[in-house]
């Protein structure tokens, strides 16, 4: 990052994510939209059938996604650990949920390693991990000197 002299402050010289970069936020926007929207389906038909786990569990879930969007489409230092740690809890619970019965909806991105979407929302966090890592400003800035 350079200062400008027009601003007086400090200028982002990054380049916008372009191509599968770009592609990758917009499928994890449109699955944290997704994801959302039927939790919260999910979770009201829970909570009138008598299961708080399942509701509270299934929103969780949402939430997660959601964080992870907003810190991958926000892009800055804090913003991108935030995206880290939900894509790692994104990728670590539905391998959880193959092995241990979680009380999710069935329409959840959890249940069962994320049966219900072809797994795409696992494989999806796991990619975002990798790319979080390969585009870290600051580790490309360590490894420039």
């Amino acid at each position: 990052m350079d200062q400008g002299p027009q601003s007086g402050g400090l200028h982002d010289s990054r380049r916008s994510a372009l191509g599968w970069a770009r592609v990758l936020l917009l499928l994890i926007i449109a699955l944290a939209v997704v994801f959302t929207w039927l939790a919260i389906v999910g979770a009201t038909g829970a909570f009138l059938d008598s299961l708080p786990g399942t509701a509270v569990l299934t929103l969780t879930a949402a939430v997660v996604w959601a964080l992870m969007a907003a810190g991958i489409v926000h892009n800055g230092r804090r913003m991108r650990r935030i995206a880290g740690i939900a894509a790692a809890i994104n990728v670590v619970m539905p391998i959880v949920g193959l092995w241990v019965a979680m009380p999710l909806d069935q329409w959840s991105p959890w249940r069962s390693g994320g049966v219900a979407y072809w797994y795409i929302p696992t494989i999806v966090a796991a990619v975002t991990l990798w790319w979080l890592f390969h585009s870290s400003p600051a580790r490309l800035a360590q490894q420039n000197g």
